[in-house]
């Protein structure tokens, strides 16, 4: 099978979606699926480039914020007809536009996933993107996901929303996943080397873009009322992620505000070994996010056998049913008491509430499921079958 990947990005800060696409496609391509990828750049994802064959890159022009790229159109017009299937990730960039009106062109199949472009946070907020992304939703958004043979969720959080702005067509849910062999390597005790600060202390960690929608602005309140009055006062909060068009300055001014220096570190966007470390040291992870389509960071502090705390805004429901963590209303007062509560469990405790999040994530989360369900999907596309919501595992032969 010969399959595109579409990305706006491929830069590794990017996060979620370029993880997606890389470990699908590649799981895919080791199989012998002919697997391409198609992107534009501002020049800063050559580190990725040189790890990822068969992948096609295209300078962006005017306007940049559109990440417009007429060679990156050019180029994809002249091998989509020789595709397949084409993966269109993301929805308001230049890149969903181009690669859905020219794969419609050619007649060549294609699924679409916003990757949580269609949450109600990234909406509404703020008041006069919403009003433009309103307006392209209606002469663009539409039709795009119209002419698509599916839309790909996340999670059933995610798929309700697809039904919310009025797409009527048909769903699949494959969730994220983690490489499990990797995220279960060492027992974390490497962090300390790295960032000194942890030794002794009882960590929480966050980890993801520092972005308003990541819930920071009730998460750094809410960390200096439990130092303070609490029974972990010499406890540590890890703020571990790139920065998302200056938040992070808005991040750092919080943590000045409420005091928080000696009890808040900030390495920035930590990868490879050192993100293994951190997620594995850390007493209890922590994502407080108002509005999130999977959480893939959720899975992998999982995978590493770290208690969670994340809320309702997230499709992380299970954490509860299973017993790995928790899953709270996105309030200062609950994100308090719940990071209260796991920090004056005995070591133990957590432990035994990160081998349940550990097996959770074996059982249903690894990229070797989701390659095997995108397949169903796509042979039930090529098939002209009907498209199931919740796809079974295809063997994995090109």
């Amino acid at each position: 099978m010969n399959i595109a990947f579409v990305l706006p990005y491929l830069a590794e800060r990017f996060g979620g979606p370029v993880t997606v696409v890389k470990n699908i496609g590649c799981a895919l391509a080791a199989a012998g699926h002919n697997v391409s990828y198609w992107s534009t750049s501002d020049g800063d994802d050559q580190d990725t480039l040189a790890s990822l064959s068969n992948a096609h890159v295209y300078d962006i022009d005017w306007p940049h914020s559109w990440r417009r790229s007429k060679a990156f159109a050019k180029g994809l017009s002249v091998d989509i007809p020789s595709a397949d299937l084409v993966h269109i990730n993301g929805f308001w960039p230049y890149s969903t536009y181009a690669a859905s009106r020219i794969a419609y062109t050619y007649k060549v199949p294609y699924i679409l996933r916003p990757a949580g472009a269609l949450e109600p946070w990234r909406l509404r907020n703020p008041r006069f993107k919403w009003f433009k992304k309103a307006l392209y939703l209606k002469v663009i958004g539409e039709s795009t996901m119209k002419h698509a043979a599916c839309l790909h969720a996340c999670s059933t959080k995610e798929a309700e929303q697809f039904r919310n702005v009025g797409y009527t067509g048909p769903i699949t849910i494959i969730p994220n996943a983690v490489d499990t062999n990797e995220f279960t390597k060492g027992d974390g005790s490497e962090a300390e080397e790295y960032w000194p600060d942890l030794k002794d202390r009882l960590t929480t960690v966050f980890m993801s873009r520092l972005s308003p929608e990541k819930g920071l602005d009730i998460l750094i309140p809410a960390w200096a009322d439990l130092v303070r009055t609490g029974s972990n006062r010499g406890a540590i909060l890890v703020i571990a992620g790139p920065d998302d068009r200056g938040y992070q300055q808005i991040v750092e001014a919080m943590v000045h505000r409420y005091g928080m220096g000696s009890h808040i570190m900030m390495p920035g966007m930590v990868q490879g070994k050192k993100k293994l470390a951190i997620l594995r040291r850390a007493d209890v992870f922590v994502l407080p996010s108002y509005s999130e389509n999977f959480g893939i960071v959720v899975a992998e502090a999982l995978a590493c056998g770290t208690p969670v705390v994340t809320t309702t805004g997230t499709p992380w429901q299970e954490l509860e049913t299973v017993g790995a963590g928790r899953w709270i209303s996105p309030t200062k007062d609950q994100i308090r008491m719940t990071l209260n509560e796991l920090l004056d469990m005995s070591e133990p405790q957590r432990q035994q509430m990160g081998r349940r999040g550990t097996a959770l994530v074996r059982e249903r989360y690894t990229w070797n499921q989701a390659a095997l369900k995108f397949l169903t999907v796509c042979k039930a596309v090529l098939d002209g079958k009907s498209i199931p919501l919740h796809p079974e595992l295809t063997p994995m032969e090109g």
